[in-house]
């Protein structure tokens, strides 16, 4: 007796061409325009075209109708995924046997209440496209040509959102060079040179570049439905003063700092949006620097904010959301030494931009530029500050230090200089505690000239000279008003 086999018992599976798989797609869409409208590039599988997938993006511009939109596209698509700014991004490539071409795609979705929709093959396409025009667009065939006259502004606002909601942002000044070069569309920066963008602008360059062809940085990740951590009060009355804030901020973070343990997570970013008198919405983000769920910290720090920009009318509806984040585990040691836990860092940084603002108030940064001097203040790294302290105890591996420091004054001090054969032999400056006297040593001069399409341009000689008390100094010249100043002195 024979007990027959699997493959005996099925069918054969007949080889199938790519010609007889396209045949078949385009009988089950032949209902589909935008299916035919996507021309087939030359060495590409002719099946990729059949099946290229859509992506929809709505724009709201009501902050309260977010949820909406949310259930909008969850019965439109099972994938979705939400983007700062109020907006939804879904794949719609699955809707063409039930409700037609991209065309009638996108009218269902704004009969439905998207306020902007726009279909295109890839999800930064359709982002700028509804982004920079109202109603309804269409654009499934190449993304650089739809988007050639879209504004260089709208990119610019589409890159500083989504840098904004990481959690650590980093300022984007790519698109001032871009400005200063006369930059206007999102066509005119993806045609510029790949090569030379990159070694003017460097890898933001390329990455600025790739967004205004229409590619994708990553692919479309669906929003698995996260609980949201939000609660609101109507007040009675409207407030004004920060005092009685604090006891409403403090009867709606008592219970999310419940939630927020009870599922073991941490606020790593909260939302307060405050409903004003004058029936305006004034929102405010707070960044954290680690996953916090102290409700005194976290009313302290909105407080804080507050106090730093106050609204411009009085309250009656106050709303906060807390960004979830996995609880962070910490684990003390009884051989080195307490450092300052991240709530106490963070409320201290808070008080700080509260007093001198938050521009004053940072980490010190050198900026990339040939710029003397060019530096910006940067959010602080509460983690790298932790770990520089923890770790702060020498080693034989760690390098050693400079023997020179240049310690700069700002702003520079004007001194008078007595030259002879084009060199400084004596220095003379009004300042009490700063060197001076004849030069023994001098050095240079190092020319350094740059900004001049700027107001803040700069043409100077520069010089290290060393006096006879065995101070260092480096001194420059402006070269336009022929001024000396000391830069700095070396330590």
């Amino acid at each position: 007796m024979q007990i027959p086999s699997y493959d005996d018992l099925t069918r054969p599976i007949p080889d199938v061409s790519p010609n007889e798989v396209l045949a078949a797609a385009g009988s089950v869409l032949h209902q589909s325009d935008a299916a035919r409208s996507l021309p087939a590039k030359a060495g590409s599988h002719p099946s990729v075209v059949a099946v290229a997938p859509h992506v929809l993006y709505a724009a709201l511009h009501d902050n309260g109708a977010i949820e909406r939109l949310v259930a909008i596209a969850r019965d439109s698509s099972p994938r979705i995924e939400r983007h700062p700014g109020g907006t939804v991004v879904l794949d719609v490539s699955g809707l063409t046997r039930l409700l037609g071409d991209a065309a009638s795609i996108a009218d269902h979705l704004a009969r439905a209440g998207a306020a902007r929709v726009a279909i295109a093959a890839s999800q930064t396409t359709a982002l700028l496209l509804a982004r920079a025009y109202d109603g309804i667009q269409v654009a499934v065939e190449d993304p650089a040509a739809a988007l050639c006259n879209v504004p260089l502004a709208v990119l610019q606002q589409l890159v500083e959102e989504r840098e904004a909601a990481t959690v650590r942002p980093r300022p984007v000044r790519g698109f001032d060079v871009l400005g200063r070069w006369g930059l206007t569309t999102v066509g005119e920066l993806a045609v510029l040179p790949a090569g030379a963008l990159s070694a003017r602008l460097g890898a933001e360059g390329v990455a600025l570049q790739r967004l205004a062809r229409g590619l994708d940085p990553r692919p479309l990740v669906p929003d698995p439905g996260v609980r949201r951590f939000i609660d609101s009060c109507e007040l009675e009355w409207p407030i004004e003063m920060l005092e009685p804030l604090s006891f409403v901020f403090a009867r709606l973070l008592d219970p999310l700092a419940a939630a927020l343990e009870r599922a073991d997570r941490g606020a790593i970013a909260l939302h307060l949006r405050l409903r004003l008198t004058d029936r305006t919405v004034y929102p405010r983000t707070l960044t954290l620097p680690v996953p916090m769920r102290d409700p005194r910290v976290l009313r302290t720090l909105l407080l804080l904010d507050l106090e730093s920009h106050p609204p411009a009318a009085a309250i009656d509806v106050v709303t906060i959301e807390a960004d979830p984040a996995p609880g962070r585990v910490v684990q003390y040691s009884l051989l080195e030494r307490p450092v300052p836990s991240p709530e106490t860092l963070a409320t201290l940084m808070a008080r700080l931009g509260a007093l001198v603002g938050d521009s004053r108030c940072g980490s010190p940064q050198i900026l990339d530029t040939h710029r003397p001097d060019g530096w910006t203040l940067a959010p602080v790294a509460f983690d790298d500050r932790l770990r520089l302290i923890e770790g702060s105890t020498a080693s034989p591996s760690t390098p050693m230090s400079p023997s020179m420091v240049l310690r700069r004054c700002r702003p520079p001090v004007a001194i008078r200089v007595a030259v002879e054969r084009g060199r400084p032999v004596g220095v003379a400056i009004d300042r009490r505690g700063m060197p001076g006297g004849v030069v023994e040593q001098a050095a240079g001069p190092w020319r350094s000239s740059g900004g001049w399409w700027e107001s803040l341009r700069w043409n100077r000689d520069e010089w290290d000279v060393a006096f006879e008390g065995g101070a260092v100094c480096r001194l420059f010249q402006d070269r336009e008003t022929g001024q000396w100043f000391v830069e700095g002195v070396y330590d």
